[in-house]
Protein backbone atom coordinates (compact mmCIF):
# COMPACT_ATOMS: atom_id res chain seq x y z
CA UNK A 1 0.00 0.00 0.00
CA UNK A 2 1.36 3.40 -1.01
CA UNK A 3 2.20 5.72 1.93
CA UNK A 4 -0.11 8.68 2.43
CA UNK A 5 0.95 12.19 1.51
CA UNK A 6 1.75 14.34 4.54
CA UNK A 7 1.32 18.11 4.46
CA UNK A 8 3.80 20.08 6.54
CA UNK A 9 5.07 23.60 7.15
CA UNK A 10 7.72 25.26 5.01
CA UNK A 11 11.19 24.29 6.14
CA UNK A 12 14.65 25.14 4.84
CA UNK A 13 15.51 21.44 4.70
CA UNK A 14 13.23 21.19 1.63
CA UNK A 15 14.83 24.06 -0.33
CA UNK A 16 17.12 21.95 -2.54
CA UNK A 17 14.38 19.44 -3.34
CA UNK A 18 11.98 22.29 -4.16
CA UNK A 19 14.55 23.82 -6.53
CA UNK A 20 14.90 20.44 -8.26
CA UNK A 21 11.12 20.32 -8.83
CA UNK A 22 11.17 23.81 -10.40
CA UNK A 23 14.15 22.96 -12.62
CA UNK A 24 12.40 19.79 -13.77
CA UNK A 25 9.33 21.81 -14.78
CA UNK A 26 11.58 24.39 -16.45
CA UNK A 27 13.28 21.72 -18.54
CA UNK A 28 9.82 20.56 -19.63
CA UNK A 29 9.04 24.11 -20.75
CA UNK A 30 12.40 24.33 -22.50
CA UNK A 31 11.41 21.26 -24.51
CA UNK A 32 8.51 23.31 -25.90
CA UNK A 33 10.66 26.46 -26.33
CA UNK A 34 14.23 25.25 -27.01
CA UNK A 35 15.79 28.73 -26.96
CA UNK A 36 14.83 29.36 -23.31
CA UNK A 37 18.11 30.10 -21.52
CA UNK A 38 19.80 27.52 -19.34
CA UNK A 39 22.98 27.77 -17.32
CA UNK A 40 24.33 25.70 -14.43
CA UNK A 41 23.97 28.66 -12.10
CA UNK A 42 20.21 28.61 -12.64
CA UNK A 43 19.83 25.99 -9.90
CA UNK A 44 21.94 28.00 -7.44
CA UNK A 45 19.88 31.12 -8.20
CA UNK A 46 16.63 29.18 -7.68
CA UNK A 47 17.81 27.87 -4.32
CA UNK A 48 18.45 31.42 -3.13
CA UNK A 49 15.01 32.57 -4.27
CA UNK A 50 13.23 29.60 -2.71
CA UNK A 51 15.12 29.93 0.57
CA UNK A 52 14.02 33.55 0.82
CA UNK A 53 10.43 32.53 0.01
CA UNK A 54 10.42 29.79 2.63
CA UNK A 55 11.80 32.21 5.23
CA UNK A 56 9.51 35.14 4.41
CA UNK A 57 6.48 33.65 2.69
CA UNK A 58 3.59 31.43 3.63
CA UNK A 59 2.72 27.97 2.36
CA UNK A 60 3.05 24.22 2.85
CA UNK A 61 4.91 21.20 1.48
CA UNK A 62 3.72 17.75 0.45
CA UNK A 63 5.92 14.88 1.67
CA UNK A 64 5.74 11.14 1.11
CA UNK A 65 8.22 8.75 2.75
CA UNK A 66 10.21 11.82 3.85
CA UNK A 67 10.59 12.87 0.19
CA UNK A 68 9.34 16.25 -0.99
CA UNK A 69 6.87 15.63 -3.82
CA UNK A 70 5.31 19.09 -3.98
CA UNK A 71 5.02 22.51 -2.40
CA UNK A 72 3.23 25.82 -2.73
CA UNK A 73 4.29 29.09 -1.13
CA UNK A 74 3.73 32.77 -1.73
CA UNK A 75 4.37 36.26 -0.50
CA UNK A 76 1.64 38.15 1.31
CA UNK A 77 0.55 41.33 -0.49
CA UNK A 78 -1.39 43.95 1.44
CA UNK A 79 -3.57 44.93 -1.53
CA UNK A 80 -3.59 42.51 -4.48
CA UNK A 81 -5.75 43.50 -7.48
CA UNK A 82 -8.01 45.46 -5.14
CA UNK A 83 -8.30 46.44 -1.51
CA UNK A 84 -8.18 42.90 -0.11
CA UNK A 85 -5.02 41.25 1.13
CA UNK A 86 -3.69 38.46 -1.07
CA UNK A 87 -1.00 35.90 -1.77
CA UNK A 88 1.25 35.79 -4.82
CA UNK A 89 3.11 32.57 -5.63
CA UNK A 90 5.80 33.28 -8.27
CA UNK A 91 7.09 30.90 -10.93
CA UNK A 92 9.49 29.40 -8.39
CA UNK A 93 6.84 29.33 -5.64
CA UNK A 94 5.24 25.95 -6.32
CA UNK A 95 5.98 22.60 -7.90
CA UNK A 96 5.07 18.93 -7.96
CA UNK A 97 6.33 15.59 -9.20
CA UNK A 98 5.33 15.25 -12.83
CA UNK A 99 3.79 11.80 -12.51
CA UNK A 100 1.18 13.00 -10.00
CA UNK A 101 1.35 16.79 -10.31
CA UNK A 102 -2.40 17.46 -10.57
CA UNK A 103 -3.25 15.35 -7.53
CA UNK A 104 -0.47 16.98 -5.51
CA UNK A 105 -1.53 20.49 -6.49
CA UNK A 106 -5.16 19.80 -5.59
CA UNK A 107 -4.18 18.59 -2.15
CA UNK A 108 -1.72 21.42 -1.61
CA UNK A 109 -4.18 24.11 -2.60
CA UNK A 110 -7.03 22.67 -0.53
CA UNK A 111 -4.85 22.79 2.58
CA UNK A 112 -3.03 26.07 1.95
CA UNK A 113 -6.11 28.01 0.75
CA UNK A 114 -7.76 27.35 4.11
CA UNK A 115 -4.69 28.77 5.81
CA UNK A 116 -4.57 31.83 3.56
CA UNK A 117 -8.28 32.64 3.89
CA UNK A 118 -8.10 32.23 7.65
CA UNK A 119 -5.44 34.95 7.51
CA UNK A 120 -7.81 37.21 5.48
CA UNK A 121 -5.92 36.69 2.19
CA UNK A 122 -8.79 36.56 -0.29
CA UNK A 123 -6.94 37.07 -3.60
CA UNK A 124 -4.71 34.20 -4.70
CA UNK A 125 -2.39 34.57 -7.67
CA UNK A 126 0.28 32.28 -9.06
CA UNK A 127 2.52 32.00 -12.11
CA UNK A 128 3.20 28.70 -13.88
CA UNK A 129 4.77 27.43 -17.10
CA UNK A 130 2.63 28.01 -20.17
CA UNK A 131 3.06 24.64 -21.89
CA UNK A 132 2.13 22.55 -18.86
CA UNK A 133 -1.44 22.06 -20.08
CA UNK A 134 -2.32 19.64 -17.29
CA UNK A 135 -1.48 22.30 -14.70
CA UNK A 136 -3.36 24.96 -16.65
CA UNK A 137 -6.49 22.82 -16.58
CA UNK A 138 -6.00 22.04 -12.91
CA UNK A 139 -5.91 25.68 -11.83
CA UNK A 140 -8.79 26.55 -14.14
CA UNK A 141 -10.87 23.92 -12.35
CA UNK A 142 -9.77 25.41 -9.02
CA UNK A 143 -11.45 28.69 -9.94
CA UNK A 144 -8.52 30.64 -11.36
CA UNK A 145 -8.56 32.85 -14.46
CA UNK A 146 -5.76 34.15 -16.69
CA UNK A 147 -4.41 37.61 -15.90
CA UNK A 148 -0.82 38.06 -17.15
CA UNK A 149 1.50 36.51 -19.72
CA UNK A 150 5.31 36.30 -19.80
CA UNK A 151 6.67 35.76 -23.30
CA UNK A 152 10.04 35.49 -25.00
CA UNK A 153 11.61 35.62 -28.46
CA UNK A 154 15.02 35.39 -30.03
CA UNK A 155 16.75 38.64 -30.93
CA UNK A 156 16.35 38.35 -34.68
CA UNK A 157 15.54 40.98 -37.27
CA UNK A 158 11.84 41.07 -38.11
CA UNK A 159 11.32 40.01 -41.76
CA UNK A 160 10.19 42.90 -43.94
CA UNK A 161 10.68 45.48 -41.20
CA UNK A 162 12.94 47.86 -43.06
CA UNK A 163 10.71 49.71 -42.01
CA UNK A 164 7.40 48.48 -43.42
CA UNK A 165 3.81 48.03 -42.26
CA UNK A 166 2.91 45.02 -40.14
CA UNK A 167 2.59 41.93 -42.30
CA UNK A 168 -0.93 40.74 -41.54
CA UNK A 169 -3.45 39.42 -44.02
CA UNK A 170 -6.38 40.78 -42.03
CA UNK A 171 -7.66 43.98 -43.71
CA UNK A 172 -8.28 45.67 -40.37
CA UNK A 173 -4.59 45.34 -39.53
CA UNK A 174 -3.28 46.59 -42.85
CA UNK A 175 -2.37 50.26 -43.13
CA UNK A 176 -4.56 52.41 -45.31
CA UNK A 177 -3.02 53.93 -48.46
CA UNK A 178 -2.69 57.35 -46.86
CA UNK A 179 -0.42 55.96 -44.12
CA UNK A 180 3.14 56.62 -45.23
CA UNK A 181 5.90 55.14 -43.07
CA UNK A 182 8.76 56.43 -45.19
CA UNK A 183 8.97 59.56 -43.08
CA UNK A 184 8.78 57.76 -39.71
CA UNK A 185 11.99 58.12 -37.70
CA UNK A 186 12.89 55.69 -34.88
CA UNK A 187 15.26 57.29 -32.41
CA UNK A 188 16.99 56.03 -29.26
CA UNK A 189 15.96 58.54 -26.62
CA UNK A 190 18.11 60.45 -24.13
CA UNK A 191 17.07 62.69 -21.24
CA UNK A 192 16.78 65.76 -23.47
CA UNK A 193 14.04 64.03 -25.50
CA UNK A 194 11.82 63.20 -22.52
CA UNK A 195 9.75 66.44 -22.34
CA UNK A 196 8.27 65.69 -25.78
CA UNK A 197 7.27 62.19 -24.63
CA UNK A 198 5.40 63.12 -21.46
CA UNK A 199 1.99 63.25 -23.15
CA UNK A 200 2.42 59.76 -24.66
CA UNK A 201 3.62 58.43 -21.31
CA UNK A 202 0.58 59.95 -19.60
CA UNK A 203 -1.79 58.43 -22.17
CA UNK A 204 -0.09 55.06 -21.77
CA UNK A 205 -0.59 55.22 -18.03
CA UNK A 206 -4.27 56.10 -18.36
CA UNK A 207 -4.89 53.51 -21.12
CA UNK A 208 -4.98 50.68 -18.56
CA UNK A 209 -8.02 52.16 -16.86
CA UNK A 210 -10.14 51.53 -19.98
CA UNK A 211 -12.45 48.59 -20.68
CA UNK A 212 -11.86 45.68 -20.55
CA UNK A 213 -8.60 46.10 -18.62
CA UNK A 214 -9.85 48.25 -15.70
CA UNK A 215 -6.39 48.31 -14.16
CA UNK A 216 -5.71 51.05 -11.64
CA UNK A 217 -2.55 53.02 -12.36
CA UNK A 218 -1.12 55.80 -10.21
CA UNK A 219 -1.52 59.23 -11.83
CA UNK A 220 2.17 60.06 -11.57
CA UNK A 221 4.24 62.92 -12.98
CA UNK A 222 5.12 61.51 -16.45
CA UNK A 223 8.22 63.68 -16.90
CA UNK A 224 9.73 62.76 -13.54
CA UNK A 225 8.78 59.11 -13.89
CA UNK A 226 10.40 58.70 -17.32
CA UNK A 227 13.46 60.72 -16.28
CA UNK A 228 14.03 58.66 -13.14
CA UNK A 229 13.50 55.43 -15.07
CA UNK A 230 15.94 56.30 -17.86
CA UNK A 231 18.66 57.23 -15.35
CA UNK A 232 18.76 53.68 -14.02
CA UNK A 233 21.54 51.37 -15.18
CA UNK A 234 21.00 49.64 -18.53
CA UNK A 235 17.54 51.18 -19.10
CA UNK A 236 16.86 52.16 -22.72
CA UNK A 237 14.04 53.90 -24.56
CA UNK A 238 13.17 54.33 -28.25
CA UNK A 239 10.52 56.60 -29.77
CA UNK A 240 8.87 56.89 -33.18
CA UNK A 241 8.52 60.36 -34.73
CA UNK A 242 6.77 61.82 -37.75
CA UNK A 243 7.45 65.47 -38.55
CA UNK A 244 9.13 65.66 -35.11
CA UNK A 245 5.89 64.59 -33.43
CA UNK A 246 6.28 61.51 -31.19
CA UNK A 247 3.84 58.72 -32.09
CA UNK A 248 4.93 55.94 -29.74
CA UNK A 249 7.70 54.51 -27.61
CA UNK A 250 9.17 51.27 -26.27
CA UNK A 251 11.26 50.62 -23.13
CA UNK A 252 13.68 47.84 -22.18
CA UNK A 253 15.57 46.92 -19.02
CA UNK A 254 17.51 43.92 -17.67
CA UNK A 255 15.00 42.73 -15.06
CA UNK A 256 11.30 41.83 -15.19
CA UNK A 257 8.75 39.54 -13.54
CA UNK A 258 10.20 35.99 -13.52
CA UNK A 259 13.47 34.28 -12.63
CA UNK A 260 13.83 33.50 -16.36
CA UNK A 261 13.82 37.22 -17.20
CA UNK A 262 16.81 37.76 -14.87
CA UNK A 263 19.14 35.79 -17.16
CA UNK A 264 22.13 37.73 -18.45
CA UNK A 265 21.27 37.00 -22.10
CA UNK A 266 17.83 38.63 -21.86
CA UNK A 267 16.61 42.20 -21.98
CA UNK A 268 12.97 42.83 -21.18
CA UNK A 269 10.39 45.15 -22.67
CA UNK A 270 8.65 46.85 -19.76
CA UNK A 271 6.54 49.41 -21.58
CA UNK A 272 5.33 50.13 -25.10
CA UNK A 273 2.64 52.41 -26.45
CA UNK A 274 1.52 53.87 -29.78
CA UNK A 275 -1.03 56.66 -30.06
CA UNK A 276 -4.47 55.24 -30.81
CA UNK A 277 -4.74 57.30 -33.99
CA UNK A 278 -1.50 55.78 -35.32
CA UNK A 279 -2.10 52.09 -34.60
CA UNK A 280 -2.32 49.39 -37.28
CA UNK A 281 0.25 51.27 -39.37
CA UNK A 282 3.27 49.19 -38.37
CA UNK A 283 4.83 51.64 -35.92
CA UNK A 284 4.87 49.10 -33.10
CA UNK A 285 6.71 46.63 -35.30
CA UNK A 286 9.22 49.31 -36.29
CA UNK A 287 9.91 50.07 -32.62
CA UNK A 288 10.29 46.40 -31.81
CA UNK A 289 12.61 46.02 -34.81
CA UNK A 290 14.83 48.82 -33.49
CA UNK A 291 15.01 47.10 -30.09
CA UNK A 292 15.93 43.75 -31.61
CA UNK A 293 18.61 45.36 -33.78
CA UNK A 294 20.14 46.97 -30.68
CA UNK A 295 19.97 43.69 -28.75
CA UNK A 296 21.81 41.87 -31.54
CA UNK A 297 24.55 44.50 -31.64
CA UNK A 298 24.96 44.42 -27.86
CA UNK A 299 25.13 40.67 -27.33
CA UNK A 300 21.65 39.96 -25.98
CA UNK A 301 20.29 36.87 -27.68
CA UNK A 302 16.80 36.98 -26.17
CA UNK A 303 14.02 39.49 -25.58
CA UNK A 304 11.27 39.14 -23.00
CA UNK A 305 7.97 40.90 -22.39
CA UNK A 306 5.12 40.58 -19.92
CA UNK A 307 1.61 41.86 -20.56
CA UNK A 308 -1.96 41.63 -19.34
CA UNK A 309 -4.03 39.04 -21.20
CA UNK A 310 -7.02 41.39 -20.86
CA UNK A 311 -5.16 44.04 -22.86
CA UNK A 312 -6.69 43.08 -26.21
CA UNK A 313 -4.60 45.42 -28.37
CA UNK A 314 -1.36 44.56 -26.59
CA UNK A 315 -2.02 40.82 -26.57
CA UNK A 316 -2.59 40.75 -30.33
CA UNK A 317 0.68 42.53 -30.95
CA UNK A 318 2.91 40.61 -28.54
CA UNK A 319 1.52 37.22 -29.57
CA UNK A 320 2.60 37.93 -33.17
CA UNK A 321 6.23 38.25 -32.18
CA UNK A 322 6.71 36.35 -28.90
CA UNK A 323 6.01 32.89 -27.46
CA UNK A 324 4.38 32.65 -23.99
CA UNK A 325 6.41 30.67 -21.46
CA UNK A 326 4.51 31.58 -18.28
CA UNK A 327 0.94 32.45 -17.33
CA UNK A 328 -0.27 34.16 -14.17
CA UNK A 329 -3.72 33.26 -12.90
CA UNK A 330 -5.86 34.83 -10.20
CA UNK A 331 -8.71 33.72 -7.98
CA UNK A 332 -10.78 36.18 -5.96
CA UNK A 333 -12.56 34.72 -2.93
CA UNK A 334 -15.66 36.36 -1.47
CA UNK A 335 -14.39 37.99 1.72
CA UNK A 336 -17.81 37.56 3.32
CA UNK A 337 -16.91 33.89 3.90
CA UNK A 338 -14.95 35.01 6.96
CA UNK A 339 -17.88 36.75 8.69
Amino acid sequence: MRPEIQFDQLNEKYVNAAADLIMSAYIEEKTAIPFLPYKDEHLYFLRKLIKNLFNNGTGIVAVRNEELIGFIAGFEVEELFGKCKGIYSPLYGHGGKKECRSMIYQGLYMHVAEKWVRNACFTHALTFFAHDTETIDLWFWQGFGLRCVDSICESKNIPGNNPSPENNSSPENNPSPENNLSDIIIKKVNELDIPALTNIHRQHNMYYRNSPIFMLRINEDPFQNLTDWLKKANHHLWAAYQDEKPLGYIKIQPDAETFVSEHKDIMNITGAYVLESERKAGIGTMLLGAVREWLLKNGYTLCGVDFESINITGSRFWNKHFIPYAYSMVRRIDERIST
